[in-house]
Formats: C-alpha cells, structure tokens, sequence
C-alpha cells in the first residue's frame, strides 16, 4: 500500500466511525449541574461524617444557601484566665502575700519558732542540742488551718538524732481516732498503740519501719488542736544515735503537753 492508498483507507475509517449525537444545549447544561449537585453532597456527607467522629459542630451545606457564610466550628464563649486558678496566699509579716504556703515572716512564722523552743524542754539530761541543725517553718493548710513544726537535733557520743514537733490548730479535718491520728503523721505505716498520760490517750507508732522517723505519738487535745511529737535515731549523713532520745512514754507526755497549745 502506497502513502494515497494508506491515507483513503484512514479516511474511510473516520467516516465510517459515526459520532455521538449532538446534545442540546439545555439539557447539556442540565446534565452537568446534576452531576456537580451529586459530587458536592457526597463529599459534604463524607465531611460530616468525619467532623461528627471528631465531636466538631457543623452544619449540613443542604441547610444553608449558596450565599450564607460557611459555619463556625464550636468554641468556648470565654477563656478562663489562668490568673484565677491561682491560690490565695495569706498576708505575711513584711504586708504582702507569701510567695507559697509557707509563712517567711510574722505571727506564724513566730509560732513555728515556739514550737522548736517547746522541743528544747523535752530534751532529756545526757543529750547535747546542736543548734545549728536545727529548724522550723509554718505553713497554710488546704483547709485553712496551719501546721507549726519544729526540729532539733541532739548529740551523744559524736553521734546525732532528732526530735521533731508538728503542731496543727484547730479546725483541721484530721481523724478523731488517736492510732489513726497516729498515722497520717508522714504516712507512717507500722503497728500503734494506745497510751495513757493522766486523763489522755496517746497514739504511739514504736516501729514505724521508715527511715525518716522511728517512733511517732500524736494526740488531739481538747479545743481540736493536734500534736505529734516524732523522733529518729538519726540526722541527716551524721553517725546516727545509739538510742533513741525519749522512750516512747517520754514521747507521748510530750505529745500531750499543753505547752504546745499555742495562743
């Protein structure tokens, strides 16, 4: 087959191929907004499905005209301001409010103070206070009430223990039962008893099986004020006491001790 022979045969084929009918130009138009109409609800459905999986709030576009404005997602009305999540602290001694719960100045500041001071008449003869490892702080409870506490260290021997006191006034939500009591001092877990000093029942944990304290003897006084009186064999790195200071009668006396109700 020569080039004119190859190109009739092309041009028979053409002719012979027949075309699709002309559309009207409605119904050309038509067909085409229909198939628009179907894409767009499929996709809007598909969207609404996903949005709603999330938990976002949307609106249909069938609900809406081609002229409103697309919906917002739904969002708080405010934001909260971190500002008030913030605790209120008390007024400290220099006018101002504390930094944190704990008092630098001032009325408790003083009384954590007194607390220590109070430690130093349950000192027994034979033990020596080394001042300087010793320590006190006040602080503001969750439940407005305060915790005074106060540490003091003793020597025997080049060896040192201490004595702690921690004070909670009146008010406080702490457990009536003197072992129960007993026990919320630092979580201390171990087994209690019940001691008798004159008219009052002490708690005392003698093996508290905590390397923080040894033994632990609380008791609620009267006006609801709560005393705990601890002690451990030793003070930090320091070559720890041979004894105990107190015995664990000495202990709960202290414990009960009115001196301790502070005014």
């Amino acid at each position: 087959m020569d080039e004119n022979e190859l190109r009739e045969a092309m041009r028979s084929t053409m002719v012979l191929t027949p075309e699709p009918p002309p559309m009207e130009s409605a119904a050309s138009l038509t067909a085409g907004r229909r198939a628009v109409r179907r894409r767009t609800t499929i996709a809007g459905a598909a969207a609404v499905t996903a949005l709603a999986t999330l938990g976002v709030a949307v609106v249909s576009p069938s609900l809406r005209t081609d002229t409103e404005p697309a919906p917002w997602a739904a969002v708080p009305s405010t934001i909260p301001d971190p500002a008030d999540s913030k605790p209120t602290w008390p007024i400290d001694g220099n006018g101002l409010p504390q930094e944190d719960a704990t008092a630098r100045s001032g009325v408790h500041y003083e009384q954590a103070k007194r607390v220590q001071t109070t430690i130093l008449d349950a000192v027994p003869d034979g033990l020596t206070v080394r001042t300087a490892l010793g320590s006190h702080q006040a602080a503001v409870e969750r439940d407005g009430t305060w915790t005074y506490q106060g540490v003091v260290a003793v020597t025997h021997d080049n060896r040192t223990g201490r004595l702690l006191a921690e004070v909670r006034t009146a008010g406080n939500t702490l457990p009536q039962d003197p072992c129960a009591l007993t026990h919320t001092f630092w979580n201390l877990a171990g087994d209690c008893s019940l001691t008798t000093v004159g008219m009052s029942t002490v708690g005392v944990v003698t093996t508290s099986g905590d390397d923080r304290i040894d033994q632990v003897a609380a008791y609620r006084h009267a006006d609801g004020t709560v005393v705990f009186m601890a002690q451990a064999r030793k003070s930090g790195s320091l070559e720890p006491l041979a004894d105990l200071p107190l015995t664990a009668e000495q202990l709960a006396a202290a414990a009960a001790d009115r001196r301790f109700l502070l005014e």
